[in-house]
């Protein structure tokens, strides 16, 4: 069990200087109120209200976080790109802003080792980390101020993670890039969706991309528009079989 994990288990003996002192070690800053942060890492599972019968969970403090973390990044990137029109300012910040990256910096602080281990996989969701995390960001807000935001924002996520060079020439959705590609060069695409029946019950939808009235990709997916993000990434990969890139 490591230290995070010792932080939000139920333990009546755990002081809050004890919880100061591991929180300041993960967040690299000193929490004046502990229980944004309590808050900001417990799952609506637990049920947990508080005196006034308002819930306890983290849902509000990603609300919040979210808009947070979506400014700081706007106004990185309208400083750093002042070329740049409306349009590819908000291309540039949803290729950062993205619930793939959101997941992988909630991993880096092992964030879902927090939650009580009777919880399922299917309970917490598959975007519980980036979840948490914008939350945490919500929590720092509110303990520290816009200024002490921006500061963790920058130090956990622009700074070690965006190189704008690369980020311009990565892929942010490859369904916009396949529509965009066909309409460039005067190709027929259409992406037609279907339910995916099992037992009776409607769990998936199946997308077929289709190219100049062929079939050329096929997308699966609990969602609609998953279903046809994958579709089109494959799509991409079958129009470019010799890129080497990372997306």
């Amino acid at each position: 069990m490591n230290f995070l994990s010792k932080i939000f288990i139920s333990n009546k003996t755990t002081k809050n200087t004890s919880l100061n002192t591991q929180l300041e070690s993960l967040l690299d800053i000193k929490p004046k109120n502990i229980s944004f942060y309590k808050e900001a890492l417990t799952h609506k599972v637990h049920n947990l209200k508080d005196k006034n019968g308002q819930k306890i969970n983290f849902e509000r403090l990603e609300f919040l976080g979210d808009a947070i973390i979506e400014t700081v990044v706007s106004d990185y990137l309208f400083r750093e790109l002042p070329n740049a029109n409306e349009g590819e300012l908000t291309i540039m910040r949803s290729k950062i802003v993205n619930r793939r990256h959101l997941n992988e910096l909630g991993d880096s602080f092992n964030i879902t080792d927090l939650l009580s281990k009777n919880n399922t996989n299917k309970q917490l969701g598959n975007n519980i980390s980036g979840n948490l995390y914008e939350a945490l960001i919500g929590a720092i807000f509110l303990d520290k101020g816009y200024e002490g935001a921006k500061d963790f924002i920058y130090k956990n996520m622009i700074t070690p993670h965006i190189d704008l060079e690369k980020l311009d020439k990565k892929i942010g959705s490859y369904k916009s890039y396949m529509i965009e590609w066909a309409q460039k060069n005067h190709h027929n695409l259409a992406f037609f969706s279907e339910d995916d029946i099992n037992n009776g019950k409607q769990n998936y939808f199946k997308v077929n991309l289709m190219l100049n009235q062929k079939k050329i990709s096929q997308g699966r997916s609990n969602s609609k528009k998953k279903a046809e993000e994958i579709a089109a990434r494959r799509a991409y990969f079958a129009i470019h079989p010799n890129y080497n890139g990372k997306n």
